[in-house]
């Protein structure tokens, strides 16, 4: 869900006067007071724009090192911290907010503590971390002193509001964002009254209310039209992402085609924004039919996505040729790129899981460090949806496995496991209710699979289970066993009519010199004969 959008001013919104900061015009002559009205407004800058931030927050501490007073440099330091987080430099952004934060509780400076609170909540965000996020956003809120400027007191809600979204929350998110709309309509803020807005509609695309996403779509369109207030590149792909939902592709083309066709439309708030356009402008052409300019706009994306080293985008653009192939009936293509698609997005998250691990280890020192390191180690080798272990973890565990059957000669079996339809559960139903599918196979498969067997998640909705001194009619029983468990299930309450099974490859190896990979292709190669053979079984030859 986005959290920061070009700025443009607002109906009734008033621009600071950045001059007072300027050292070439007057800058030393800026009193405290006057300063502090400046920073008023400057601590939300880099939330309605990073980019007119930078500049005036670097004036803006040499004013406070002239005027040396402590709170006012705290203050200034906060906002610094905020800009560094944005631009990427998270554990320097996290080290500094703590001091700050720490030197406010010391301090009583409550304004600066509920601040320094908001920006934890935001830091926390970043790593994934939803519960100590949710905590902060509510001590900021808590701190935030009664007599504070509207926008800051929006831009608190707003935090709040993405967190409770973030933990499941949804109703209690959902008066925080009417809280920041009563709050933007009141001041005339038309930049955060679309913020809440297009996060709303986020809100309801994950919870597959599409009446209220729809109802957030128009509401944005009339809000950008009524104040001539013209939408970013993130918001109108928020809007052409409900219109394919809505079964509108042809809207969503038109909504997307200025931005990419016209670059003074583009208004681009991030590197990502164009060629996140692109990719569900992609989306759009191939749900019309329209595969060749579909497949030119996809060839554009990927061009910038690995251009910018926008890895998140390069994997999603895999999903989209692989959608592209399968309705141009070139389904051997669409199958391999289906499965690289799996394997870069499971080393993706365990990428930003070691990456989040590091800054934990930057920012909190000695024994917190510790405990946060090691937390974050385990998480590198745990899927966070469904807590089963990963690809990272399995393909460890599978070379240490077959090191030991080459040694003793005991049988080791391996079963692939990958939901059937699983695409209709999510397209149909929602992305919420496809996550509940998986952390239920999850729990299935892990009573089927009981140790010493293991079992993980390789990517998607494939899973992997191994068994050691397992021979192939034990294997073979345990793959049905797992297969009849999951059909066998109720899913009435989650999935309504939906039937929720899996196909299931199985491979045994005794010793040899089999490899990991030449052992995951055999099983793979019987999980698609199943899938060919009509779904919902196990293939242990072929």
């Amino acid at each position: 869900m986005p959290d920061h959008h070009s700025y443009k001013k607002s109906a009734q919104f008033k621009q600071p006067d950045w001059g007072l900061l300027d050292p070439d015009n007057g800058a030393d002559a800026c009193s405290a007071e006057q300063f502090e009205r400046v920073l008023d407004v400057l601590e939300i800058q880099p939330y309605r724009d990073i980019n007119s931030a930078i500049v005036p927050v670097q004036q803006a501490l040499a004013v406070a090192a002239r005027l040396q007073q402590e709170k006012l440099t705290q203050r200034t330091r906060l906002i610094h911290a905020d800009v560094l987080g944005r631009q990427g430099q998270i554990a320097d952004s996290g080290r500094l907010i703590r001091e700050i934060n720490a030197w406010a509780a010391a301090n009583d400076q409550e304004h600066i503590l509920a601040r320094s609170h908001r920006l934890l909540g935001g830091f926390f965000r970043r790593l994934g971390d939803h519960d100590s996020a949710l905590e902060h956003a509510l001590r900021a809120l808590k701190h935030l002193p009664s007599g504070v400027a509207p926008p800051t007191r929006a831009d608190h809600l707003m935090t709040l509001a993405l967190t409770l979204d973030e933990s499941g929350a949804y109703e209690d998110a959902k008066q925080r964002f009417d809280e920041v709309l009563a709050i933007a309509n009141a001041t005339g803020d038309v930049q955060f009254e679309l913020f809440a807005l297009n996060n709303m509609a986020f809100t309801y695309y994950d919870l597959g209310d599409l009446e209220k996403a729809a109802e957030m779509i128009k509401r944005i369109r009339d809000l950008s039209e009524r104040h001539h207030f013209p939408l970013i590149a993130m918001q109108l792909d928020t809007i052409a992402k409900g219109e394919i939902l809505l079964g509108r592709p042809d809207e969503a083309e038109r909504t997307l085609l200025p931005v990419i066709t016209d670059p003074s439309e583009r208004r681009l708030s991030e590197l990502a924004s164009l060629p996140e356009c692109m990719l569900t402008l992609s989306q759009a052409q191939l749900l019309q039919g329209k595969l060749g300019e579909a497949q030119a706009m996809l060839d554009e994306a990927k061009h910038l996505c690995e251009d910018h080293g926008l890895a998140a985008l390069c994997v999603q653009a895999r999903l989209r040729q692989a959608e592209l192939y399968a309705e141009a009936g070139r389904y051997k293509e669409a199958y391999e790129e289906h499965r690289v698609f799996h394997e870069e997005a499971e080393a993706l998250r365990s990428a930003e899981r070691e990456a989040k691990a590091h800054i934990f280890q930057a920012v909190f020192e000695a024994e917190e460090a510790r405990k946060s390191s090691e937390h974050f180690r385990e998480m590198a080798l745990r899927d966070p949806l469904t807590g089963l272990r990963n690809r990272r973890f399995i393909d460890d565990h599978i070379d240490e496995l077959l090191e030991q059957t080459r040694e003793s000669g005991d049988p080791l079996t391996i079963a692939i496991i990958d939901l059937d339809y699983f695409k209709r559960v999510n397209d149909t139903l929602s992305h919420v209710v496809g996550d509940t599918v998986l952390i239920n196979v999850a729990k299935i498969l892990s009573v089927a699979a009981a140790e010493p067997a293991a079992v993980a998640r390789m990517g998607g909705e494939e899973f992997v289970a191994l068994f050691p001194r397992t021979d192939e009619k034990q294997g073979l029983e345990l793959a049905n066993r797992m297969c009849r468990a999951i059909r066998g299930a109720d899913w009435s309450p989650i999935t309504g009519t939906l039937p929720v099974t899996a196909s299931i490859g199985v491979h045994t190896v005794y010793g040899g010199s089999i490899s990991r990979m030449e052992l995951l292709g055999i099983a793979d190669r019987r999980l698609y004969i199943a899938k060919r053979a009509g779904k919902d079984r196990v293939v242990a030859e072929g």
